[in-house]
């Protein structure tokens, strides 16, 4: 794990105990949770023993539409590391995750996790059940200029999940997020206090026993059509055998602090076709309609479409949004029907050593949870619309991949990138693993290489240790300028007695025209 952004501070509050469902024979369904979130990577609570494998196809699912397809990029026993390859909503901690358990390998340690029965996808957890963490946090930023500036913020997070409560079908969802930071100035002008929270979710839900029918009102995350987001207002969900549907209404929060704005407002309906549970290969329909209303006249209406397969050899995952401009909003030429944001991803399991990836990306603009903005994140950002093709292999506990793309870039225009991946898993005592990459990059008028490198292990059995680094040298051919940036990070997490979780971050960036410190440490409570 790496140290976070003031947007996520304490955010490792998430729901235990993955499940298990039976798909097919010989095939088994399990659940896993998002623990942790970086820009482009989620940490989930499964590994090795729960069945996932470097090839393993996971989806982040939220109520009955998928909002996120994950690829493995490092496994440990029981936790593992994705790649956020398909987002069309911003991910949370306590998201769920869905995928296909593999056969064990020889040797490899069987997951001690009891299995329930099949359930339907808002119903993952077991009811007459209330589950969640609660934890404290506390963040230092000092920049290196020798000025005394600094923030100082500490946190605390509440989250809570529960169903069946006094055996009806009431059911509660709390996700509540408060900061206070403190904010010293340079040589010692004076400091700035503000204080803040935010409530992500708050929600009763009512699902009489056996029924299919599910009823939610309160702050929530509108079913079916991803990109709507947080919603303050009422929704209908049913679920039948492979058929599902949906509806809402209500109002956005308010954008900064989200408090209760009561506008633009907001509705929309859905329908949904999945794969029956037996069925060997996997795959989901979804298309919805939504609309937001600001003093009577349109602010969004726009079609979504979304649209999964996946078999043991090949995944698929789509979504496209389609918006509709009334005539009096067709000032700059625009159609009336105008495709807006586009993604798609493919893979294709060529071998069970190796894997052809490719993909599309239009979108404007991808909300993420992050961690510390590193120079490998935020070129990440700049250079994540476009197209992309890339091959990987594996052999035993090695892998490498290698994928080339063609993107929009940032401010300085299109630019192209090939990047080089190699890693190894467990390859020696305390579970050593190492990562590295190295990017190449040409634009408009510019070049740069950008190396990282990741050691971890796992001492002990009751956490990891992960250490890493890197550079990126950026030259602008126009000036003749070349520039620097180094990074250093060192992250360990420890499970203490019980249900107690502790994270520790130390962050250090150095450039050529600035650089800061952050330390970064946490606790939690599972309950």
């Amino acid at each position: 794990m790496r140290a976070r952004d003031f947007a996520i501070l304490c955010s490792v509050l998430a729901i235990p105990a993955p499940g298990a469902s039976q798909q097919a024979p010989g095939r088994v369904v399990r659940w896993a949770h998002v623990t942790y979130l970086t820009t482009a990577s989620a940490y989930i609570d499964a590994g090795v023993a729960e069945g996932l494998r470097d090839t393993s196809r996971l989806e982040v699912t939220r109520g009955d539409s998928t909002v996120a397809v994950l690829a493995v990029t490092f496994l440990a026993t029981h936790r593992a590391a994705c790649d956020i390859s398909g987002i069309t909503a911003a991910l949370v901690v306590g998201d769920s995750v869905r995928f296909t358990a593999a056969a064990p390998d020889s040797g490899a340690p069987v997951a001690a996790r009891p299995a329930p029965p099949p359930q339907r996808p808002w119903d993952q957890r077991p009811r007459s059940a209330v589950r969640g963490r609660f934890g404290l946090s506390f963040l230092l930023v000092r920049p290196e200029d020798g000025s005394g500036a600094q923030i100082v913020q500490p946190s605390g997070e509440f989250r809570m999940l529960g169903s069946g409560l006094a055996g009806t079908g009431l059911g509660i969802t709390a996700d509540v997020r408060s900061r206070r930071a403190l904010q010293t100035r340079a040589d010692g002008l004076g400091t700035a206090s503000r204080a803040q929270t935010r409530v992500y979710q708050a929600a009763l839900t009512w699902q009489a026993p056996a029924s299919p029918l599910r009823l939610s009102a309160g702050r929530q995350y509108a079913p079916g059509i991803a990109p709507v987001g947080l919603l303050d207002g009422v929704s209908a969900q049913w679920g039948g055998s492979g058929w599902g549907g949906g509806v809402f209404v209500g109002s956005e929060p308010e954008p900064v602090n989200l408090g209760f704005s009561g506008t633009p407002g907001q509705l929309g309906a859905y329908a949904q076709r999945r794969s029956g549970i037996a069925s060997l290969a996997r795959w989901g329909v979804t298309a919805g309609l939504s609309g937001s209303y600001l003093h009577g006249r349109a602010n969004r209406e726009f079609l979504y479409l979304q649209g999964d397969y996946a078999t043991r050899r090949v995944s698929i995952f789509a979504a496209q949004e389609v918006d509709y401009y009334r005539p009096w909003r067709r000032v700059g030429g625009e159609s009336a029907i105008s495709p807006t944001s586009t993604f798609a991803t493919f893979q294709l399991h060529v071998s069970d050593a190796f894997s052809l990836t490719s993909g599309v990306d239009s979108r404007r603009n991808v909300r993420l949870y992050r961690d510390v903005v590193s120079p490998e994140t935020a070129f990440d950002d700049a250079f994540r619309r476009g197209a992309w093709v890339g091959l990987s292999a594996r052999t035993g506990r090695f892998q490498a991949a290698v994928d080339a793309r063609r993107s929009g870039g940032g401010s300085g225009g299109a630019a192209g990138s090939t990047t080089l991946s190699l890693g190894a898993d467990r390859i020696a005592r305390y579970g050593l693993s190492l990562r590295s990459r190295s990017t190449h990059y040409t634009s408009v008028g510019r070049s740069g290489w950008l190396q990282a490198l990741t050691v971890g292990i796992e001492p002990g059995g009751r956490g990891s240790v992960q250490v890493g680094g890197g550079f990126r040298t950026e030259r602008a051919s126009t000036a003749g300028l070349t520039t620097t940036t180094h990074w250093f990070s060192a992250d360990a997490d420890v499970n203490l007695a019980g249900a107690w979780l502790m994270v520790l971050s130390a962050y250090r960036e150095q450039g050529a025209s600035s650089g800061y410190d952050l330390l970064y440490a946490g606790l939690s409570c599972r309950f």
